[in-house]
């Protein structure tokens, strides 16, 4: 247990833009520091280092702070990773490093940054966002399903299989058509889920990829996360939707599952009356999505 902690004088720290070079300095910083966020594997820092935008505050060689932007979507981005060195007061250290964190981001081309955390790293972020120019964008709800019962079965002249890797740019035309950008899920992201996620499976009307649906397993496999289910704008109102979770559920049920969970936005009425009518029941937990026009110069 740390008694005493060093008092950091930003003045001695400068921004610049992260390189794979800062991999070490920045990975003892996003594991150690106790202001700290990550929102991607470990295993990406890597790649993000050396191809995300990336913002550090340095002094005398220490890495004292890190804003990590993801891969892009279109024109947007998320907050990946903030951490702050142990001895930096919260307000003046994202003074120093949001405004060239966020120039950054413009001079990429990227017009708007969104930051969804987890309960611990919210208490001390989103107040430090939310007044310096970061808006609430929605909020995302928590749904779960115990009893593994189908109400209806859906469009049975749709055929659902198992997704295969030559299925994956007709799976990312399905995303781009159903999600905003920030929500589009990437060619990485999609294109590894196909190996190795218990569950990957897509909808085929007509020899035509018109949805898709994915899910994990998590202890031991009595719990289900619906990642993704999507359909087509054109094949929408014709029970595809109902047909997909209605082959999980049945998945699920005959690999020992209890309980089945998805996340969906506030807004997204539609979806939810979906799931209620098939038996989906809020948790009452939700997480806070912000958003940063980077057009905006009120802050920075």
């Amino acid at each position: 247990m740390r008694l005493f902690r060093r008092s950091l004088d930003l003045a001695l720290a400068a921004p610049r833009a992260a390189s794979p070079d800062d991999l070490n300095a920045v990975s003892r910083l996003l594991s150690h520091s106790a202001h700290r966020f990550t929102g991607f594997p470990g295993v990406d820092l890597p790649a993000l280092l050396a191809a995300a935008p990336a913002m550090l505050l340095v002094a005398g060689g220490e890495v004292w702070a890190a804003a990590i932007a993801g891969w892009r979507s279109d024109a947007t981005t998320w907050i990946r990773a903030l951490a702050l060195a142990d001895g930096l007061l919260v307000g003046p250290a994202m003074d120093a490093l949001l405004p060239p964190f966020h120039e950054l981001l413009r001079t990429q081309g990227l017009r708007q940054v969104f930051y969804a955390g987890d309960e611990a790293a919210d208490i001390w972020i989103q107040p430090a966002l939310s007044t310096r120019g970061y808006t609430r964008e929605t909020d995302v709800v928590v749904y779960e399903k115990k009893q593994l019962d189908v109400p209806a079965r859906g469009n049975r002249t749709v055929r659902v299989r198992r997704a295969q890797p030559v299925d994956l740019p007709a799976i990312l035309r399905v995303d781009q058509d159903c999600f905003a950008p920030q929500w589009n899920k990437d060619e990485d992201i999609l294109g590894t889920s196909i190996f190795e996620v218990p569950y990957f499976v897509v909808a085929e009307q007509d020899d035509t990829i018109v949805g898709y649906a994915f899910a994990t397993a998590h202890y031991d496999g009595q719990l289900i996360h619906l990642v993704r289910i999507a359909v087509l704008a054109a094949y929408q109102g014709q029970a595809i939707g109902v047909r997909l979770l209605a082959d999980l559920v049945e998945w699920a049920r005959a690999h020992g599952a209890d309980v089945l969970t998805l996340n969906t936005q506030a807004h997204n009425s539609a979806a939810q009356r979906l799931y209620e009518w098939f038996g989906f029941e809020r948790t009452g937990e939700r997480q806070t999505v912000l958003r940063f026009d980077l057009g905006q110069r009120r802050f920075d």
